[in-house]
């Protein structure tokens, strides 16, 4: 029973500890996806692994726009390059000053070699100042209602096994019961009298129809007031049988 009991308690709070988990991650997808564009950056998914190790597949990278000349060599800059704009993040290994501007050329640091083209530094979106790994995979879970309604669904199921678990511990606790042994009051020779365990639900003085619940403790004290209005009581009756005798 005690082991179960056991089982049950810690089960619940390895589900509570789940449900700080989910609701710690939910609030660092809103802060990366909502509340970082408003400080003037931007966060960039890693869809690729030409990055790795130091940025992962699956990381979230917050950039920040700087200025052509603030560029230099191994900065990590998220900019578009092709004919399709593509958005990529590669680390600068070369910086040429034209006429025309600053050219920059980049490498992935999982490449063996650096992107064919120079490109210009207007293209760059922002430099990299923090990188999250696998935060990415939840700001794409974010961004489609299924996975919205996955997360809350996941939410519900974890709050409905914890409240379920709760209310068998306290349904077990209410079935706990105290069992009192007769004592013997040594100076009158006569055992008392087993008293009944006090209810599990008293009514409370002044309440209509309300009533509270009493512990095991609680009802100890119940138990122990009663008897010490009881010995007073009991002591004025032996004193009038015995002058009656």
């Amino acid at each position: 029973m005690r082991i179960c009991a056991a089982a049950t308690a810690g089960l619940r709070r390895f589900l509570d500890f789940l449900l700080i988990v989910l609701i710690v991650v939910v609030l660092l997808g809103v802060l990366l996806g909502k509340l970082v564009p408003l400080t003037g950056r931007q966060t960039m998914i890693i869809s690729g692994s030409s990055m790795e190790p130091a940025i992962g597949l699956g990381a979230a990278v917050i950039i920040r726009p700087v200025p052509d000349d603030a560029l230099g060599v191994g900065d990590v800059v998220s900019l578009r390059a092709g004919d399709d704009h593509a958005i990529f993040t590669h680390r600068i290994v070369d910086v040429v000053d034209r006429p025309d501007g600053r050219w920059i050329r980049t490498k992935g640091d999982a490449n063996a070699g650096p992107d064919p083209t120079l490109v210009h530094a207007s293209a760059v979106i922002g430099r990299s100042e923090l990188a999250i790994p696998y935060a990415g995979y939840l700001l794409a879970l974010l961004s489609i209602p299924t996975g919205l309604l996955f997360l809350v669904g996941l939410a519900a199921a974890l709050l409905s096994a914890a409240w379920l678990l709760e209310s068998l511990e306290l349904e077990r606790a209410d079935r706990v019961s105290v069992t009192f042994l007769p004592a013997i009051d040594r100076s009158r020779g006569e055992p008392i009298a087993l008293r009944a365990v006090a209810p599990r639900s008293l009514a409370t003085d002044g309440a209509i129809g309300g009533g509270v619940r009493l512990s095991a403790a609680e009802q100890l004290a119940v138990m122990r007031a009663a008897r010490q209005q009881r010995t007073p009581a009991v002591g004025s009756w032996r004193r009038a049988h015995r002058r009656s005798r």
